[in-house]
């Protein structure tokens, strides 16, 4: 099971009950987001659509209260100011504590609702890394005289990562006497990974037609030997534009904005203060990071971890 929604005060389960009355509300967001209920599913979020959409809602309610109250009692020691709004005197601190309030509820939201597609971008990427190592293991065992339920098992208790995880899913419904054709078709159907999906969809297909699965698996490792390295041809072509990146905001901008700064510097009515040098390299070190998780982000799944 995936782990707690971030930011949920609670379990995922206690946190369902406490949510429950905006149930109603969260049947109508949910229609805002038509693939949330495929996508809880492929995420392993224990909990539906409208489960989790009222769980958005109450995290949105209860976070604006949070801040603004928060940011409200803090601010009142400052500020004194008042303004008057439909008739109404209202302090200039709660009218700042709503504000922000109502934008880090806001930004919750938006995390809340992308969490399912960020935990299936990492489950995606945890199959794919392990999938052509699996591939030639279960290819040389099938070729060995080995049955496939036999070289599935073994792949479940391998050191496969998430794709064990998957195939454990498919051997314990085949243990309890489903057909391997289905449980293999379930992993096909509700898998989030599109190559593990295009390798089972192609085993399930030759198992019907009465194929060699040998012949299959053979035809799938050559497949994805295949993409894994056109992946690799793209991820340095994009590693080349990439290093001209490096280059702007290692070299070059630093350089020349540290050059302007001097030459501001000797203007008689611009004042160069020593916090700006500090602020310059707080944003080279913030692009610096930035860029090494854009690396990290493009690193094509099939190469591995």
């Amino acid at each position: 099971m995936a782990k707690n929604i971030p930011f949920s005060i609670l379990p995922l389960p206690m946190m369902k009950r406490v949510a429950s009355p905006f149930l109603g509300l969260g049947y109508r967001l949910a229609k805002a987001f038509p693939y949330l209920e495929l996508e809880l599913k492929q995420a392993d979020i224990d909990a539906d659509a409208e489960e989790y959409a009222a769980i958005m809602i109450f995290g949105f309610i209860f976070y604006f209260f949070l801040f603004t109250g928060i940011c409200s009692f803090l601010l009142g020691k400052f500020i004194t100011a008042t303004h008057i709004i439909l008739g109404v005197t209202i302090p200039e601190f709660l009218l700042l504590g709503v504000t922000i309030g109502l934008v880090a509820a806001f930004l919750i939201f938006i995390q809340m609702s992308m969490y399912p597609k960020i935990q299936i971008k990492k489950k995606v990427r945890a199959i794919e890394s392990n999938l052509v190592y699996a591939l030639r293991t279960m290819l040389v065992q099938i070729k060995s005289g080995i049955s496939l339920f036999n070289v599935l098992t073994m792949v479940a208790g391998g050191k496969y990562g998430q794709l064990s995880e998957e195939i454990k899913e498919a051997v314990d419904e085949i243990n309890t006497g489903v057909a391997e054709e289905a449980a293999l078709q379930r992993i096909a159907t509700e898998n989030p990974s599109p190559y593990l999906r295009k390798v089972v969809w192609q085993l399930v297909n030759g198992m019907k037609a009465g194929a060699d699965v040998s012949d299959v698996l053979s035809e799938s490792v050559a497949s994805m030997t295949r993409e894994q390295e056109i992946e690799i041809q793209r991820y340095g072509s994009n590693l080349r534009v990439l290093s001209l990146v490096y280059l702007m905001i290692g070299v070059i901008i630093p350089a020349l904005g540290l050059t302007f700064l001097i030459v501001l510097g000797s203007f008689p009515k611009i004042e160069i203060t020593e916090f700006t040098f500090w602020a310059l390299l707080g944003f080279i070190v913030l692009a610096e990071l930035m860029y090494l998780g854009i690396i990290k982000s493009r690193r094509p799944s099939l190469m591995g971890v």
